[in-house]
């Protein structure tokens, strides 16, 4: 299918960048990511890394894992936001707190996977966000 035909970036590769400080977790990430048709373009250790990385490479979409050191994905995405507003930022965490999801939501996330996550979940929430 053609660039900009059809529904757009769910028909085409979607560009994601990875945020997690373990490379276990985004080595499993980035299989599903693969699996489901999406592309992992970059994979960064911790907020100042995903900024640098998301202002060189503008993905489509990033997996934000929200608990990392020395910027936490709070900071991250607040930043990132603040350059780009239309940024695409969904976040990953072991963190059931209702009140960090209404915070993510309030800063501009794009929604939230709990860790454990399935294969199905990730896929779903990526094709999810894009068509928004």
């Amino acid at each position: 299918m053609e660039k900009g035909k059809g529904k757009g970036k769910e028909m085409e590769k979607v560009k994601i960048l990875l945020v997690d400080d373990s490379t276990y977790i985004r080595t499993v990430l980035g299989s599903i990511i693969t699996e489901a048709g999406f592309e992992v373009v970059s994979e960064a250790a911790d907020g100042e890394e995903a900024i640098r990385k998301y202002m060189s490479i503008k993905p489509d979409l990033v997996l934000m894992d929200v608990v990392m050191e020395p910027m936490d994905g709070m900071e991250a995405t607040k930043a990132i936001l603040d350059k780009d507003p239309e940024a695409k930022i969904v976040m990953v965490t072991v963190l059931e707190d209702k009140d960090i999801f209404a915070d993510l939501m309030k800063i501009g996330a794009k929604g939230y996977i709990l860790k454990p996550f399935s294969k199905d979940e990730i896929a779903e929430k990526i094709r999810e966000v894009m068509r928004e």
